[in-house]
């Protein structure tokens, strides 16, 4: 198990990537001994949970991901039958509907909210329901909202569409087939709201046939019982037509052909790009081609992005704002198969990028599932300031985050005053003044909300109180007077106030008395030893170097010393700096 790596100068770990941080990895070790197919999600509308379920060889696992970086495996529900690599579930509301290749499956039927009181995970789940209508299926789909299950690819209707009426999901009941057009691999249904105003709020298939021949058919699948097809659309160099995804305007398809690869047509990933505007008549507009010689399996689109599972090649994200202009570009990826980009069945078999939070969930047949977070901002921040200085943050847009941005942030003292200027389209600089006086540690999340997708970084930022100095004119050690606020000591400046003379290094709180008759010690009297007097050891009316001697000579002396000017009981440096003070002076006229 490995948890939270970011993506650091295009990798996270192991693992190469872009823009894409790995929140957790459980390894195919931990699968008892299955292998990982189909992933998807739940999110528990009561309490705003989310959930990961993995498709295993051997059934299907769950996951609470409310922590992402530390999921907790509640438990497994076990195959029908037989194990199988190919397993496939949707949901429609709070019910998880499972098929499988495997003979005699069927449809199993699951209430999610039982994941609600797992107490002592894991546990060992059993199915609630089960639907018989069919055997084997390959793929299912679901509508939000509606109370259908589609199943692909099953033992009836030619392996066409077999549409299940899941309105009591504890007591399924068929509702209809379509077997027109053949064999269907996998479809994307919907409630169709796109350019073309002929089948605006019909229920739409579009169909994905294997290679029965490869072709996209599109159908109206409004009434189950009377399903028609559309259109059928071949391409060029076509091999196995597996699945695709409509773009979210309705108006392009990106298709996967899962053997064209394989089969040596292409050397490179290719996706297949077509302008459905017109459900009648589809158009052939061009192929993308990848980065690598890996092969295309399952994709997804949220907003402008498509989310492309390429088995070896992993998790490739790519930008399909211009489409229009037969234009895809790859702007992330996370290759968490990084031993070969070979055209294999290894790697990744399919993700789920639906959740709200950003978590991206993918399988990995080799080597287990993951969670992944892409992320399309930057941020730059020094991590100390003082607390009368302005905090600076810079945040910096990638290319495939799609506008306009609003900026939200958390983690700021009440106190703190922010400006957020934008120096360019894709950077903005966060301004902060008016830290607290406090020597604290604060972490700042900004998160960039677009048009479809939102992202956010963090900061930590330790800030430091900062204390008063004063001019320190005399160089003493003591300052009066002017002062200012600063975390650092100024030149000139220093900590400790109370200097009642900073033109007299001899004079500050706690100084030595000098004879002088000033207040050396800055305690407003002028006391025994600071009073002036002529230091004339010898008598004779003048400070000399006999003195000096005497003074010398009586050096360390402790009591009753002649020598002792400054009164403090020891003959030391002192009593000397008061005679070359004083040297040369007339004591007597």
């Amino acid at each position: 198990m490995h948890a939270q790596t970011p993506c650091v100068d295009g990798y996270a770990g192991i693992y190469p990537c872009q823009n894409v941080d790995l929140l957790y990895h459980a390894g195919i070790e931990s699968m008892a001994g299955a292998s990982t197919n189909e992933i998807w999600g739940w999110t528990d509308s009561l309490y705003q949970k989310d959930y990961v379920i993995v498709g295993l060889s051997t059934g299907v696992r769950f996951y609470d991901i409310s922590n992402p970086v530390q999921p907790i495996f509640l438990g497994s529900l076990p195959t029908h039958t037989s194990n199988s690599i190919w397993r496939t579930f949707r949901h429609v509301n709070n019910y998880l509907f499972i098929g499988s290749e495997a003979s005699n499956h069927g449809m199993q039927v699951f209430d999610l909210t039982r994941l609600r009181n797992v107490t002592n995970p894991p546990v060992l789940f059993f199915e609630d329901d089960h639907y018989a209508g069919f055997g084997k299926c390959h793929t299912l789909t679901t509508i939000p909202g509606h109370p259908y299950v589609y199943a692909c690819g099953t033992n009836t209707y030619s392996g066409g569409l077999h549409v299940v009426n899941v309105s009591n999901p504890l007591a399924p009941v068929i509702a209809g087939g379509f077997s027109e057009d053949g064999y269907i691999h996998e479809a994307q249904i919907l409630e169709y709201h796109g350019p073309d105003a002929d089948y605006n709020n019909r229920i739409i298939a579009f169909c994905y046939s294997g290679s029965n021949p490869p072709v996209l058919t599109i159908v109206d699948v409004t009434d189950p019982l009377d399903m028609n097809i559309i259109s059928t659309t071949p391409y060029p160099n076509s091999s196995y037509c597996h699945q695709g995804w409509l773009t979210e305007d309705g108006g392009y398809v990106l298709m996967d052909d899962e053997t064209d690869e394989n089969n040596g047509l292409f050397t490179q990933t290719r996706t297949v790009m077509l302008d459905v505007h017109d459900l009648d008549a589809p158009q052939f507009m061009g192929n993308h081609l990848g980065n690598t010689a890996a092969i295309d399996h399952n994709q997804y689109i949220k907003g402008n992005l498509a989310y492309q599972s390429n088995y070896t090649a992993g998790l490739q994200i790519l930008d399909v704002s211009n489409i229009a202009d037969t234009s895809l570009n790859l702007v992330a990826f996370f290759d968490h198969y990084p031993v070969s980009n070979a055209t294999s069945f290894d790697g990744e078999w399919m993700n789920y990028p639906y959740f709200s939070s950003g978590v991206v969930a993918v399988t990995d047949i080799d080597n287990g599932f993951f969670l992944l977070r892409p992320n399309f901002i930057n941020i730059e921040a020094i991590d100390s300031v003082c607390a009368e200085q302005t905090w600076i943050m810079d945040i910096y847009i990638q290319t495939g985050f799609q506008g306009p941005f609003d900026i939200q942030l958390a983690g700021l003292p009440a106190s703190v005053n922010y400006t957020l200027v934008w120096m360019d389209a894709m950077h903005a600089q966060l301004q902060c003044t008016n830290w607290p006086q406090l020597d604290a540690s604060y972490t700042i999340t900004a998160t960039v909300i677009g048009a479809s997708h939102r992202y956010n970084r963090s900061a930590t930022v330790n800030t430091r109180a900062s204390l008063q100095w004063f001019v320190d004119a005399d160089s003493d050690g003591y300052g009066m007077g002017d002062s200012i606020f600063a975390c650092d000591q100024p030149s000139g400046y220093v900590a400790n106030a109370g200097d009642c003379d900073d033109s007299n290094p001899t004079i500050y709180p706690g100084a030595w008395p000098t004879a002088s008759g000033d207040d050396n010690n800055c305690d407003g009297v002028v006391s025994q030893g600071e009073i002036a007097f002529c230091p004339d050891l010898n008598g004779d009316g003048w400070i000399t170097m006999a003195d000096v001697l005497i003074c010398t000579e009586d050096y360390g002396c402790a009591g009753d010393c002649i020598a002792d000017l400054n009164q403090d009981n020891i003959i030391s440096v002192l009593d000397l700096l008061i005679l070359y003070g004083n040297f040369g002076v007339q004591c007597q006229p």
